[in-house]
């Protein structure tokens, strides 16, 4: 298939829906399919990146794209079909299951012959299907049914055959019945099956088709369990492997069974520097015919780009080559207007610096910023050199984007109005001057430090020059939709405090720059000042076409190399793409300057590395002290560290859930630690068993006074006792993990063996499978007596206890929020349960740094998943 002919069939032949907003016919969005057309039938091996505005439109038409653009990779005929199919192999014709009973001529045709068991006293029925016209319909069946006579098969008539015929120009009955490639999507799982469920194609006189009908999809877990996205009755290989993990995706593959894996899509805007090993050593991957990785446009990804991928394809959203489409909308609903808001804000995109006074010089900040790094680098070995590190970086940057008065923070820590774990500055600066009396040769230094911080925060108590401009932006944007984004919790509690009528409403909201969400829409951004985070730089913020920030001398120093550090990225990603030629660059500013500049950012930027590393714990020097107990000690798989503003620490274990509240939308969720955000607020109990999240407890707690209706606790025993059995099954036969899931996928199980250890770890808190075939195999393993006779039963009391569970969150949600409020729940009713046990036995706290190791290590099973403090782990 040629490039002009997918991309006709893409854009000419085909009206891509989400829902019913047409979203296909947009200029940018038919630029973007040319893109995919072009690389999707090329001869050569190809990789491609594209950089969008973050739009819907473009994740729907990828993944469209890449479904279409498979069938060029397509080797199997209907013919190669029929041959390879024995005599009574279970097919699929007319939505029913037969058995294949060869060919034959009959009536001086060739016919396939199907057959179907009797029913009641009905002998056995045979059907004779002239091959040519039929063999199309004859799909290979792959599940583990041997009835034949139709039951238990949910049927849903498709245009599958017609749409693809129409499309490629095609007989109908040249339409392979199944597909033998497959292509593996890297996103998130609700996501694609937002998109699986909504998206449709017209085509013809007003006929239409699904995505899930064209070609069968499912998702891959990193235990290697597959989750069928909609129906599979032939239960066929899907062809769209979707997986959440750069790593799963790496074994599915080079998975060498069932289908061959031609292409390669990662959307969502994956880290290119978190997973950047992995994913590299994917692209090199030569089984791929065709790679890509798709994002919402930012330097970091950009730039990553240009320097390691210079043959690569790059599709890009600059402001220059969306200045050269039509941007008008075509087709206007919901999806193309927000398209279009997008486009318009790359287009008018403006980031204004709004000068404020009395802050520090350049020259004063970098004295400062100096003076710690030869501390640090310094041979004073005290522990207390990194305390003060520490705290004299903590409140240069608090004396820098305070946008309060200094002694509205101190009464408010005074009075329990905000986290009781923030230091008060006034602490602060006594602790520096505390260290540096006994600091020693770096005395001198460490004086000077002290001193500047102390007079800053004496000029600071009683006058915020910062507080004054942002009193003015709060009145001139008061009937605007605003976001304010400040460096901590606090800032926003202190706001909501300081300036009550702005916030009430929420038109206008306080956030941190760790919980900034980049898909909200705002008429106006402000930034308190020089804030660079992972999740937000004002100078890539697309959310709003203006976005300004309020900065110091110091801070505007830093900002402006920034801005001309994203300039220049710019410009080379539009001479990359051919938006613009090399000779329309301006002149550049003196490189030698930018070079001195450069070094010293790159100076301040190991010492924030330096602090940020101080953040953790030396998680080696733990596990040797940890493990000092014995090696009978129990131990739980540690791949995640945390640290909270309080200063604890807490150690994830692997499979652990966390419960997090968040106050604005006012609701409780569990979250794996991979999904973790610095900012979230976790809610823990206090101390009375490690291995048990607060929803444990109160579940618990509900059932032994019977508030969770009759028979609950025999619906809880069986959640619990499959896990038991198979536990058992394990232990008694003296199997590794890896055995277990081996006799399981002996009888029919596709489980691995990650999926089983996740399932019995101590501190594991899977309910159960999901998939009751999975509980039936366990029953089979094991040869449990009651699984056996009832695994059904089983598989039932799991997603019973799992909507208690739910449950139990809501409540939680609600009992915090009571808790805030100040509001008593009715005595006796289940919320005044869970409202006394969230009281009793909870405690807040707030995710300050959240680190992933490189490698996973074995800690003891006492200082996982609760908050612990440095003096706890090394006693």
């Amino acid at each position: 298939m040629t490039a002009e002919k997918l991309a006709n069939a893409i854009l000419e032949k085909c009206d891509i829906y989400f829902g019913d907003a047409l979203i296909s016919k947009e200029s940018v969005i038919e630029e973007y399919l040319s893109f995919f057309a072009d690389s999707l039938v090329s001869k050569k091996r190809t990789v491609n990146f594209a950089l969008h505005t973050g739009s819907l439109c473009f994740d729907a038409v990828s993944i469209v794209a890449v479904a279409l653009g498979c069938l060029s990779y397509n080797l199997s005929t209907n013919d190669d079909i029929i041959s390879a199919l024995q005599i009574d192999d279970m097919v699929m014709y007319n939505g029913q299951r037969y058995r294949w009973k060869g060919t034959r001529v009959e009536y001086g045709k060739l016919c396939m012959i199907i057959e179907q068991d009797g029913k009641g006293k009905n002998g056995k029925m045979t059907r004779f299907l002239p091959l040519e016209k039929n063999q199309h319909l004859i799909k290979p069946y792959y599940g583990e049914s041997q009835i034949t006579d139709g039951r238990g098969i949910r049927k849903k008539k498709t245009n599958r055959e017609d749409f693809l015929a129409f499309v490629f120009d095609m007989d109908i009955q040249e339409i392979p019945a199944q597909i033998d490639v497959s292509i593996v999507i890297v996103a998130d799982r609700t996501f694609f099956g937002e998109i699986c469920k909504q998206v449709r194609i017209v085509y013809g006189e007003g006929k239409e088709v699904g995505l899930l009908d064209i070609i069968p999809a499912a998702y891959y877990t990193s235990g290697g369990e597959e989750h069928q996205f909609g129906l599979n009755p032939t239960k066929a290989e899907p062809v769209l492997k979707v997986t959440s993990k750069i790593s799963t995706a790496r074994d599915l593959i080079l998975d060498r069974n069932g289908n061959k894996v031609v292409g390669l899509l990662v959307i969502g805007g994956v880290s290119m520097i978190e997973n950047g090993s992995e994913l590299t050593d994917l692209l090199r991957r030569k089984v791929l015919r065709f790679a890509y990785v798709t994002s919402p446009i930012k330097a970091g990804m950009g730039e990553h780009i240009l320097e390691m991928y210079e043959g690569a394809s790059v599709f890009a959203c600059t402001k220059n080559l969306l200045s050269k489409s039509n941007q008008m909308i075509r087709n206007d609903n919901p999806l193309t207007a927000e398209l279009h808001r997008q486009i318009m804000n790359v287009i008018h995109h403006t980031v204004t610096a709004i000068p404020v006074g009395e802050g520090w010089s350049w020259d004063e900040y970098k004295t400062i910023k100096n003076a710690l790094v030869v501390i640090k680098q310094s041979n004073w070995h005290e522990p207390t050199k990194d305390d003060f590190v520490v705290t004299a970086h903590g409140l240069l940057n608090l004396l820098n984007t305070a946008v309060f008065r200094l002694e509205i923070m101190e009464k408010a820590i005074c009075n329990g109005q905000i986290n009781k774990a923030v230091t008060p500055p006034k602490e602060r600066i006594q602790k520096l001057w505390s260290i540096a009396d006994q600091a020693g040769a770096m005395q001198e230094l460490c004086m000077v430090v002290a001193d500047e911080l102390e007079n800053k925060y004496r000029e600071r108590l009683n006058t915020c020059p910062k507080a004054n401009v942002l009193k003015e932006y709060l009145d001139s944007h008061k009937f605007s939709k605003a976001a304010i984004v400040v460096p901590k919790a606090y800032y926003a509690d202190l706001l909501r405090m300081e300036y009550p009528e702005y916030f009430a409403d929420e038109a206008m909201i306080c956030v941190t720059a760790n919980r900034f969400d980049s898909q909200k829409k705002y008429d106006a951004v402000l930034c308190v000042g020089e804030l660079n985070n992972k999740r937000f730089d004002p100078l890539q913020c697309m959310s709003a076409r203006n976005i300004d920030v309020l900065l110091y001398e110091c801070e505007e120093k830093v900002f402006t190399f920034r801005q001309k550090k994203i300039a220049k990225y710019e410009r080379k990603l539009d001479q990359r793409i051919g938006a613009t030629r090399l000779e329309d660059d301006p002149k550049e500013d003196d490189p030698s300057l930018e070079m001195h500049m450069e070094k010293e950012m790159q100076r301040f930027s190991v010492l924030d590395e330096y602090i940020d590393a101080l953040n953790t714990f030396d998680i080696h020097k733990l596990v040797q002290r940890s493990n000092a107990g014995g090696i009978n000690a129990p131990m739980s798989e540690v791949k995640y560290v945390g640290t909270f503003v309080s200063g604890e620490q807490i150690f994830f274990s692997r499979y652990y859930s966390a419960v997090v509240f968040d106050n604005i939308a006012e609701n409780v969720i569990e979250k794996s630690p991979e999904q973790l955000l610095p900012g979230d607020v976790l809610v823990f109990v206090k101390r009375d068993d490690y291995t048990k999240n607060i929803v444990d407890v109160i579940y618990e707690r509900l059932l032994r006074d019977g508030r969770l209706g009759q028979g609950a606790i025999d619906v809880y025993e069986k959640s619990q006792y499959w896990k038991e059995a198979l536990r058992e099954y394990k232990e008694a036969n003296d199997f590794t993990y890896r055995k277990v899931a081996q006799n399981m996928r002996a009888v029919g199980s596709s489980v691995q063996e990650v999926t089983v250890r996740q399932w019995l770890i101590d501190d594991s808190h899977i309910v159960g499978p999901r998939k009751e075939r999975t509980m039936e195999h366990i029953a089979i393993v094991t040869q449990d007596p009651y699984l056996l006779a009832d695994s059904h039963g089983y598989f039932e009391a799991c997603g019973v206890v799992r909507h208690d569970r739910r449950k139990i969150l809501e409540l939680i949600a609600k009992a915090i929020n009571d808790k805030l409020s100040g509001n008593i729940p009715e005595k006796g009713s289940v919320l005044s349960v869970v409202y006394d046990n969230v009281d009793n036995l909870s405690e807040t706290l707030e995710l300050e740094y959240i680190t992933e190791l490189e490698k996973s290590v074995n800690i003891s099973i006492n200082l996982v998943n609760t908050p612990i403090t440095e003096a706890e782990v090394l006693m």
